[in-house]
């Protein structure tokens, strides 16, 4: 799968195949997103955690992010949709209000339309960097373009976190 994809996806992917690395999807998506070298995301998460060959908590991705000078914008969550629903249900009575207005939040935003990568094509902002969560894999979309080997797939959106530059201070 390494043939496919973006330019940035084809360089994080011949860096991950020199490492002989797996599960390092987070790593390939840290990359692209701060366009960094593979290898300074590997070692970032590594020394966050991320054990060689294993996957890492996306906890680990945005403190490695807020440690390089990024703020990350949770745009879209489908957990707080489905809290909602079961509240509405009084099948979880504990939820409360809070999720009930994300909730409306989320409902109402761009994403909400796009259930999978294959369907959020169209419904992607031409600018802005974002890393999307299905249930067991993370991918970067920057400027508008899926880097990641799931383009065009049926991979059900979970998150959506929009990643920000911080701008630098004159101290």
């Amino acid at each position: 799968m390494t043939n496919q994809g973006t330019k940035e996806w084809r360089r994080v992917c011949a860096r991950s195949d020199k490492w002989g690395e797996e599960n390092d999807c987070t790593v390939k998506a840290l990359a692209i997103a701060t366009n960094s070298t593979y290898e300074k995301a590997h070692g970032a998460l590594a020394l966050r955690g991320r054990s060689y060959r294993k996957g890492t908590s996306m906890g680990r991705v945005f403190d490695t992010l807020k440690d390089w000078g990024y703020t990350v914008k949770t745009e879209y969550k489908k957990s707080d949709i489905d809290l909602a629903e079961r509240w509405e249900k009084n099948e979880w009575i504990k939820s409360g209000a809070g999720v009930q207005e994300r909730a409306k939040k989320w409902r109402r935003s761009r994403w909400s339309k796009a259930k999978t990568i294959k369907s959020i094509v169209p419904h992607l902002p031409k600018r802005g960097v974002f890393l999307i969560e299905t249930s067991r894999h993370v991918l970067c979309v920057r400027a508008g373009e899926v880097h990641d080997w799931t383009d065009g797939r049926r991979h059900r959106i979970t998150d959506v976190h929009r990643i920000i530059k911080e701008a630098k201070r004159d101290d």
